[in-house]
Formats: structure tokens, sequence, C-alpha cells
């Protein structure tokens, strides 16, 4: 049978709140704790869950992070490419935060909003099933997503500009007649 720990950090710019859950207890934490989000922080989760993965000998480790643009991205990718878990089978998730506002919804009308409530709702998400997929790391992929938003954003300075233009010379024409 599997055993897998279920792991939501609810990331931000200066910490991370991390969450793990295991398929025993439905609602209690094995453990909740706080790293800075830097690689001495990042270091601290890894041999955190290290610990918790020799402690109650889990098979498989499932990371969930919100999608919260350059933060989660460094998180997702140091997680999955840099860091050794003493575990077979290791898997990160990026979940929509719209979506993980609906489950809370759906589950909890009531919940406050809270980094430590946000990070359980994660681990409670991957805890659930039907799970997207997992996050893979192209640098090609990066570049061009990067590539695609500058273009994006030069387009519509220059829709922006070509508006104001065609405005002033509207005025000017009308104000000549």
């Amino acid at each position: 049978m599997s055993c897998p720990l279920f792991i939501g950090i609810d990331v931000s710019s200066k910490e991370n709140t991390v969450c793990c859950l295991s398929n025993d207890d439905e609602k209690r934490p094995l453990a909740r704790f706080r790293v800075m989000n830097n690689r001495p922080g990042i270091l601290e989760l890894r041999d955190r869950v290290n610990s918790l993965l020799e402690k109650h000998n889990f098979d498989s480790l499932l990371f969930g992070l919100e999608h919260t643009g350059c933060y989660s991205t460094h998180a997702a990718m140091y997680l999955q490419q840099h860091l050794e878990f003493n575990c077979p089978y290791m898997k990160v998730y990026k979940f929509n935060p719209g979506l993980i506002k609906q489950f809370k919804k759906a589950h909890f009308l009531d919940a406050p909003k809270n980094d430590r409530i946000d990070a359980w709702y994660i681990a409670a998400r991957l805890k659930s099933g039907h799970l997207p997929h997992p996050f893979t790391w192209s640098e090609p992929l990066l570049a061009l997503q990067r590539l695609t938003r500058a273009r994006y954003h030069l387009i519509q300075n220059l829709v922006r500009e070509s508006n104001v233009l065609m405005s002033n010379m509207y005025l000017k024409c009308v104000i000549t007649l």
C-alpha cells in the first residue's frame, strides 16, 4: 500500500509556510513550519522533510505550491532539480490560486485567510487527488514564455501610443475645420 507524504507550501516573497499531511490523520498535520524564501531556507526545508521521511517511512513525496509567478517557479524548480530527498518517488505540482480558493470554499465556507491555513489547503488539495500535470522545468519553455510576455507588453505599448496619436490627429483635424 502506498504511503505518501503531502506537502503544501504557501510561497511568498520573504518566507514559505509549509504544512505536511499524511493519509493517516485527515485534518491534523504531521508538521508545520516556516522557512525563508532563499537558498538556506529551501535547504532547511529539505532537511526537515528528510527527517519526516526517515521517521515515518513514506514511500512517495508530493509537493504542492500555488502558482504565484517567479516566487513559486524558483521554489518548484529547486525542489524538482536541485534537492535530494530520501524517497524513490517525488513530484512537484503547481496549482492555480483559483483552484485552491474554490477547494477552500467547497469544503469550509468560513475558513480564515492566512498562510498557515493556505498551506494546509494546498496539502489537502494534493491529498484529494485529481492533480494537474506535474511541474517540469524547461529552459527553452521559460525563454519562450519570457519572449512572448515581452512581445505582448511591446504590442500593448504600441497600441496605446497609436491611440494617443490618432486621438490627437483627430482633434487637430476637427479644430482646423
